[in-house]
């Protein structure tokens, strides 16, 4: 390979006659390969071995082993380098552009992580562009998503993320991704009862508008136990209750003649709060029956442990 005429590559095959499944690699990726081995294995950290690693990252972009010793050669520069920050940034550059074309392979972002962390200064506002394309592109990348969370703590950094949870929520409210990203915002940023009325508020219009959206629901449950002790107020009570057509507020009804309700999720949340009290567990019971009945018949062995556990 040009450039590289002076390195001996190591071999990547064992090139044993009784080898089980022979793996056949292109001559361009052995040569690549075995110049990386080779240069690794003299701990060479120069610019063609940094040039190589990019190469080597195409032909294999989930190779850790080339990421990690990319990762070297970069801290290498930089603390050689007396703007170590302008280098850095120009790594990230790199990554964004690698990023684009793999989104959701594991090491880039784990890549990430450590390069921000010897980053003498690091900026959130400009992780922030690629975040909102990647997850545009796809809102369940669990990489994207994992990221972002943890530029959030790294960076100690809140502003944005209600606002940009509640852009994404509008646009599909049943974008689970977005609606487990609020949840983990609050948790982590201590907000006030008043920021706790606001949230439930906000759900609950985002409940009226679809009420049979399982992510809105599980929200709604996670602000009564996150921050308010697990306490269910008579309101939130009235307000699933007028989701489920008062089923479980009706003399006993047969199995056959279970009315229409707007929403299962609203029926299951009631049985989980009466559940919590001797006095209405029997509740309890008539909505997980209903459920297994009717509404959510599906999962009927589900519903039925559920009524096993009280009784």
């Amino acid at each position: 390979m040009e450039g590289f005429e002076d390195i001996q590559p190591l071999p990547i095959t064992t090139e044993l006659p009784d080898e089980l499944c022979r793996i056949m690699y292109t001559d361009e990726y052995k040569e690549t390969m075995g110049i990386a081995r080779a240069l690794i294995q003299k701990q060479e950290y120069s610019k063609r071995a940094l040039d190589l690693t990019a190469k080597a990252i195409g032909l294999a972009p989930a190779f850790y082993t080339i990421w990690n010793y990319r990762f070297d050669i970069v801290m290498h520069m930089a603390d050689q380098d007396e703007d170590a920050a302008r280098l850095l940034n120009g790594e990230l550059d790199w990554v964004d552009e690698t990023t684009l074309n793999n989104p959701k392979n594991y090491q880039i972002w784990s890549y990430k992580q450590a390069l921000l962390e010897r980053h003498p200064s690091p900026s959130f506002k400009r992780e922030l562009p690629v975040l909102e394309l990647m997850i545009s592109d796809d809102m369940k990348n669990y990489h994207v998503w994992s990221f972002r969370k943890w530029c959030v703590l790294f960076f100690h950094d809140f502003t944005h993320e209600l606002s940009y949870s509640d852009l994404l929520i509008q646009k599909d409210v049943y974008n689970n991704s977005a609606w487990t990203h609020r949840m983990f915002v609050l948790k982590h940023s201590n907000p006030d009862q008043k920021q706790i009325q606001l949230e439930l508020e906000y759900v609950k219009e985002k409940i009226q508008q679809v009420p049979q959206n399982v992510s809105s629901w599980a929200y709604l449950q996670g602000l009564y136990e996150n921050f308010l002790s697990g306490s269910y107020d008579t309101s939130i009570v009235q307000f699933a209750q007028m989701l489920t057509n008062n089923v479980t507020e009706s003399p006993e009804t047969a199995q056959t003649s279970w009315p229409e309700i707007d929403s299962s999720y609203a029926l299951e949340f009631l049985a989980t709060v009466y559940a919590k009290k001797d006095s209405t567990k029997k509740k309890a019971v008539k909505a997980y029956q209903a459920l297994a009945d009717k509404y959510d018949s599906i999962r009927e062995p589900y519903w039925q442990r559920q009524i096993s556990m009280l009784e």
